[in-house]
Formats: structure tokens, sequence, C-alpha cells
């Protein structure tokens, strides 16, 4: 791979410091950070680096820096906070509709004693730089799956799976609908993810396995890892389905015990949260994030490489040799130990061919 397929340009009034925990949210979002102490937001600490740069450029750029700046990336997705800063002209005319999330201005702040005034978007002040780095993460998701598919068909929305055991996880799968519903809201149709619940999802006289299984295909699976979770054969069974079928899946910890013997699904290779503190936004964001950085690579890699969006399991690699005729299988690093190579060599030349376990940063 040579050029980065994605970044994300930044255009807005620099001497309007409210605007600065914007462009630290975006970075954080895209760029990762492990210094929660200083993360522009409370709702986004720890993030992981996406591959995906955010630049913000000097004012009164020229025709020709302006096209060297977006020759570095094959598609750019442009966030403008309030109107178009003076002396961007250039960077306005080159930017297609599509691919611009447009933001409103921060509003100013009351004096302590006085509510200021409301946002023009209805969305809190606090709650804004996340809306907004979503937002950007939803519009470069769109954009990567609407190339990959040479603009056949259009970019739908990221549907999360919401996997829970009855017995003790419904409250919790239903404070995460009601996040992803006010998130939805208050980006105002440009977060563009929907979900899965079965208690909504699942008409009567379906035939609900039919139904889960047909849903599973094509979504993200958010595991909701309750104490009761592993007990249950349809939580174990929506889990391994994921797992073969090579689709993203995070986990959310909500283990409350002090111990717990060893796991029987395959947790340890996939991205894990944890909401101590009640937030579920954490949840929204590191799905679209694990989301996205798959899609960053499998839009640029060629036929014959297949994409994992974690690190690779028995089950994942299983999947990846029957469905493809891959030569080489992706995951995202650090390498696996040479003991797990060896240990699936055999699995790996099944076929003709063997194929070739390599990271992202290997291809």
């Amino acid at each position: 791979m040579s050029r980065t397929p994605m970044q994300i340009v930044v255009a807005r009034d620099r001497t309007d410091r409210r605007t600065d925990v914007y462009v630290d949210t975006l970075r954080l979002a895209f760029e990762g950070s492990a210094d929660s102490a200083r993360s522009p937001s409370t709702y986004l600490a720890e993030a992981v680096d996406l591959g995906i740069r955010v630049l913000e450029p000097e004012g009164n750029l020229k025709a020709v820096e302006v096209r060297r700046m977006l020759k570095g990336a094959r598609d750019t997705v442009f966030v403008v906070i309030g109107d178009w800063p003076k002396g961007s002209d250039e960077l306005c005319r080159r930017a297609h509709d599509r691919k611009v999330v447009k933001v409103p201005s921060p509003p100013r702040r009351g004096d302590g004693e006085v509510q200021g005034p409301r946002p023009e978007d209805s969305v809190e002040t606090t709650l804004a730089p996340v809306v907004t780095a979503l937002c950007a993460m939803e519009r470069a998701r769109g954009v990567l799956v609407s190339r990959m598919s040479r603009g056949h068909r259009p970019a739908r929305g990221l549907k999360l799976f919401i996997s829970h055991a009855k017995a003790d996880g419904v409250a919790m799968a239903r404070s995460l609908i009601g996040v992803l519903q006010q998130l939805k809201a208050a980006g105002a149709g440009r977060v563009g993810f929907d979900y899965f619940y079965d208690a909504e999802h699942i008409e009567p006289g379906s035939v609900w396995r039919s139904v889960i299984k047909e849903n599973a295909k094509s979504s993200m699976l958010i595991a909701l890892r309750t104490e009761a979770y592993e007990g249950r054969y349809w939580c174990r069974r929506e889990f391994l389905a994921a797992e073969r079928r090579g689709l993203p899946i995070l986990v959310v910890d909500l283990r409350k015990e002090q111990y717990h013997d060893s796991a029987q699904l395959p947790f340890d290779v996939v991205p894990s949260v944890r909401v101590h503190d009640g937030n579920l936004i954490r949840v929204v964001l590191h799905a679209m994030a694990a989301h996205l950085r798959a899609l960053r690579v499998q839009s640029m890699a060629l036929p014959t490489v297949q994409i994992l969006p974690h690190r690779p399991s028995v089950h994942s690699l299983s999947g990846a040799i029957q469905a493809t005729a891959a030569n080489k299988i992706a995951y995202p690093g650090p390498k696996l130990p040479k003991t797990f190579l060896q240990a699936v060599a055999p699995m790996l030349r099944r076929k003709s061919v063997a194929a070739q376990l390599v990271t992202f940063d290997e291809l």
C-alpha cells in the first residue's frame, strides 16, 4: 500500500478558542492516545490509532499547496466548524458535499449566573465535540465503503448487533440503545449507525433463530459480557458466528465478581472496554473505531488478502480459510507469537497455497 486511503482536514476560525476541543477530540478519535489524563473529552479517553491523520492547514493556501495536501491521501473528509474561514476559498472549492461534515459554531457561554444561548443543533455543549468525531468517522466509513463498491451501492450505516444475556443484561442493553438513539438524534442524520435488538426487531410469528442469524451476518457484534453471558447457549452461538465470519466484535466487560473461571469464548483476541463510570458513549466510539480501522486497510488491500478486524483465533482462521482463497490473512498488530503460528500452520496449509499471516503494517 502506498499513500494512505483517508485523511481528515479541519477548517475553522482558529481565533475562536472554543473550537480547540473539537480538533483535539478529532485527533484523539482518529490518531489515538493512551493518556486518559490528557483527553480533551471525558467521553473519550483512551483510543486506538486508526491510521487516519487529522490535518489543519493554515489559511490562504495556494492552489498548488491544496493539491499537494489532498494528494497525500486517496480520499479526504472535510470537517468545517462554523463557516469556511477566510483564505480557504481553494480548499472549499475542492471539497465535495458528500465528503464534508458541517458543524455549527459553539454557542457563547453564559456568565455562570445567566444561562447562555442554546446550540444551533440542540446538541449539549460538552457532547458536541464527540458527536462531531462520530459524524466524521461515519462520513469516512461511508466514503470507504462507497469506493470499495465502486459506487455501485450506497453505503449503509453500521449496524450494531447487541448480544446479551436476558438473565442480567437487559438493563444495560436498554441503556445502550437509549444512548444510540440520543447520538443519532444529536447527529441529525449525520451519524449513520443502526442496531439490532431481538426484543424490538423480531416480529411475532418470525422464526427467531433465522432472524438472529441473518442480522448477525452484516453487523458488528457488541457483546455485553455479564456474569451470565457465557452460560447462555445463544450468546455463545452469536459470538462464535461473528468470529467465524470475521466480523468486528467489541466486548463490554460488565462483570462484577472478583474471580472467574477460564473463558469458554475467545475474548482475549477482541477489543474490550469497561463502563465503570456509566459512559456508554465510549462503547459507541470504540465500536466505530474498530470497524473503521479494518475498513481502511480492506479498502487498499488486494483481492487475495483477507482482512480480520482483530487478532485471529482458530475460529476466525477456520472461517477465513473456508470462505476465500486468500494467500494472506491480515490482522492488527502486534505480531503473533511463533508458538501460535506453529500451532495453526497445518490449518493454513489446507488448500493448495498456504495462507500467510501478516499484520496490517506488513501489507
